[in-house]
């Protein structure tokens, strides 16, 4: 078990003691010299999909004790809910409000990957259960319309793979310009259809944007530059990142993706000692 800090040195003199439930990055984040680590850490994004359909869709229940026309006040414009805090579903509800231009980006982009769906919209559900609780009467969830299909579709029946699209497709747009995606898996719940479309969106984006990308997906190695990819072996407790220059990837008539699979360490994941 690890002992406690006894004493936190900061800028070359002890501080006061300090909480050991919360970062030290957190509790100087106010001292000029943190501040700007602190706020780089905040534009870090790790994306978990694994039930983003089912998990009240990334909104804080709290919206729906909210003041919603004095929020849509305050997000009346791109920038703003970009560089705000809210979990995407949310940007995406305030988009709607105050972006029609990109809404009908976003909204046609997954078109392009999902043809049969003609709209998409986010506002309270139209039902008559009377088994939903009062709270969620007036809460906003993300429902799609497909050709030929009388009703919405609503949040919870989406296939995950059409919702992580649609929740990519809309951080690409709705992130504030530095953020740093790290996304383990990438094509988890992606069909062959999504996986090309938003990888190709990933690279065409023109904003200030970092992906950090696990795969073991051929079409996403494949398309995303050699130059970028790192090897990542595990021996024992140990994992390291290799860089892909340290194997002569791209030195031969090969594409570099063949080489790649021909490497031990690629298919045993483990460094050759």
């Amino acid at each position: 078990m690890t002992e406690p800090l006894k004493k936190i040195i900061f800028n070359g003199q002890p501080t006061i003691r300090l909480s050991q439930q919360e970062s030290i990055l957190s509790l100087l984040k106010e001292e000029e010299l943190v501040k700007p680590a602190h706020d780089e850490f905040k534009k870090l994004y790790l994306a978990d999909h694994s039930n983003s359909v089912n998990a009240g869709g990334g909104i804080s229940f709290s919206f729906s004790f909210l003041n919603a026309n004095k929020l849509t006040k305050k997000y009346n414009n791109l920038k703003k809910i970009q560089e705000s805090e809210l979990e995407t579903p949310l940007k995406f509800f305030f988009l709607s409000k105050a972006d029609k231009k990109t809404l009908a980006t976003i909204k046609q982009r997954f078109s392009d990957i999902f043809p049969q769906v003609e709209d998409i919209k986010i506002a309270p559900l139209e039902t008559k259960d009377k088994e939903m609780p009062d709270f969620l009467k007036d809460y906003p969830f993300i429902q799609i319309k497909e050709k030929g299909v009388k009703d919405w579709i609503s949040q919870n029946r989406i296939s995950s793979g059409m919702f992580r699209s649609l929740m990519q497709l809309s951080e690409l747009y709705l992130c504030s310009e530095g953020t740093i995606f790290l996304i383990d898996e990438f094509e988890n719940s992606l069909g062959i259809n999504c996986i090309n479309e938003i990888t190709h969106d990933i690279l065409a984006s023109r904003r200030q944007l970092q992906f950090i990308l696990t795969s073991h997906h051929p079409y996403i190695i494949d398309t995303i530059g050699f130059n970028n990819w790192k090897l990542v072996t595990r021996n024992a407790g140990i994992i390291k990142t290799h860089d892909i220059s340290k194997f002569n990837i791209g030195k031969s008539k090969h594409s570099a993706f063949m080489q790649l699979l021909q490497l031990e360490e690629y298919q045993t994941g483990q460094e050759q000692l």
